[in-house]
């Protein structure tokens, strides 16, 4: 990412907000990340709350468990009557992708899934799944843990991946972190880093990924089962997630991962 100002960033807020009327946080950030990183923009919206914006809760009495977002941002001086279809609609969307991607939620194994079989269609050996040990070499945990581990050893022409999927939307830096400790798990078992995101920052991309002669695939939209298509339509539409509903990664990923191992083979056989 170029560098900006934080003026630069505060003009883009605006400008969703004056056209989405009332927004949430992670909202502005997923609308945003291909241009500013997460962690700037929440520090730019936290400055200019009070200024030109207010914070708003939802004022209803509808209970939707877990994930519905707290706080909306909105113009000063609008009328909480006026967004409030918006702020319900938006509040249960956000609510029903953080159950599915949260935790132990659906969205997480889906995406998994996809990219193993990409894997298997491309020719590549799988070694296994959920791997803290390889080739001889096994990563410590934590006593009365479970070593932390790669979600798929992969292997093609030779280089053996180690692969992590991260089928997130939220992106701040604890998600850094886990970026981090997958590359390392990687290192210690003396395989290729491989991080397939929906989101990376570049500064980690460059930083941490590469650095460690990693290779990375930010996808970009959310994989989630076919079955979830409305909402996946509704979010694009309200919350301006980037969504896939499908049960086959796309031809176009697949040629993409493809592309990735070819390039990443000619680099190194060169070195």
């Amino acid at each position: 990412m170029a560098s900006f100002s934080d003026e630069e960033v505060r003009e883009a807020i605006m400008s969703i907000i004056d056209q989405e009327k009332v927004v949430t946080e992670r909202e502005l950030k997923v609308r945003l990340e291909r241009k500013y990183f997460p962690w700037i923009v929440g520090r730019v919206l936290d400055a200019i709350v009070n200024k030109q914006l207010k914070r708003v809760g939802y004022r209803g009495r509808r209970k939707i468990g877990g994930g519905a977002p707290r706080h909306f941002f909105t113009l000063k001086g609008t009328c909480y009557k006026d967004i409030e279809p918006i702020i319900k609609k938006k509040r249960e969307l956000t609510a029903q992708v953080n159950c599915i991607t949260s935790g132990g939620g659906i969205a997480g194994a889906h995406a998994e899934n996809l990219f193993l079989e990409a894997f298997e269609k491309l020719g590549f050996k799988i070694h296994g799944r959920d791997m803290s040990e390889f080739g001889g070499k096994q990563v410590e945990g934590v006593s009365g843990k479970a070593p932390p581990n790669l979600d798929l050893v992969v292997e093609r022409n030779g280089v053996v991946y180690g692969v992590d999927v991260k089928n997130w939307i939220k992106y701040e830096s604890s998600e850094v972190e886990k970026i981090k400790k997958k590359v390392d798990v990687a290192c210690k078992l003396d395989i290729v880093p491989f991080i397939i995101a929906r989101y990376v920052d570049k500064d980690t991309i460059y930083k941490v990924i590469y650095k460690n002669r990693g290779l990375t695939y930010p996808y970009r939209e959310l994989l989630i089962p076919s079955s979830f298509r409305s909402l996946a339509d509704e979010c694009k539409s309200c919350l301006g997630y980037p969504i896939l509903a499908v049960d086959e990664l796309p031809d176009y990923k697949v040629r993409w991962l493809e592309k990735l191992h070819v390039d990443y083979v000619t680099k190194w056989s060169k070195i």
